[in-house]
């Protein structure tokens, strides 16, 4: 099955924005990052290589997307989200309270996150996706970037709408 080019490259954009956002956030605080893998449980023996390990296959995986590897940079991508997902999934169903890790004003783990990230690899792997013999023009390009927009607007008020919701909790 082949999709149009166009719903590839949207894909592609944004899966590779977020990928890039995540591993120069994760990269550029890994004290914190080794704090949060800490909380997740990982072994102190393991946090320090994991600390630079996961940030550099998100980079890895954001490169790849936009190379003629793209398939196995999107694989990537949705492979790392999954993990995600299940651990938060996992720690979530413990009744644990953990900041999610995603980077940024912290976020309390949730179900909507691990929804979020489930959603995200769907996204991930129809940037893998074989695309239909068709050129795209100016107007496809306009419609990618706008898209890019959107998508990234979306990401940044559900996170600022689960972050408000955390702070009422809190306070009731």
């Amino acid at each position: 099955m082949t999709l149009d080019p166009l719903l590839v490259w949207i894909a592609v954009a944004c899966t590779a924005t977020l990928f890039a956002h995540g591993g120069i956030a994760k990269l550029g605080d890994r004290a914190l990052f080794e704090q949060h893998l800490a909380a997740y449980g990982v072994p102190p023996a393991l946090t320090g290589a994991l600390a630079w390990l996961l940030p550099l296959a998100e980079a890895a995986a954001a490169l790849a997307l936009l190379t003629p590897w793209r398939a196995a940079g999107a694989v990537l991508a949705a492979a790392l989200l999954l993990l995600y997902a299940a651990a938060m999934a996992w720690h979530r169903q413990q009744g644990h309270a953990l900041d999610c890790g995603c980077g940024g004003e912290p976020l309390p783990l949730s179900w909507a996150l691990v929804l979020r990230n489930l959603v995200l690899a769907a996204l991930a792997l129809a940037a893998a996706a074989p695309m239909a013999a068709r050129a795209l023009g100016l107007a496809d390009f306009l419609v990618i970037a706008a898209a890019l927009v959107l998508g990234t607007l979306l990401h940044a008020a559900l996170h600022q709408m689960l972050r408000h919701r955390a702070r009422l909790s809190l306070r009731s």
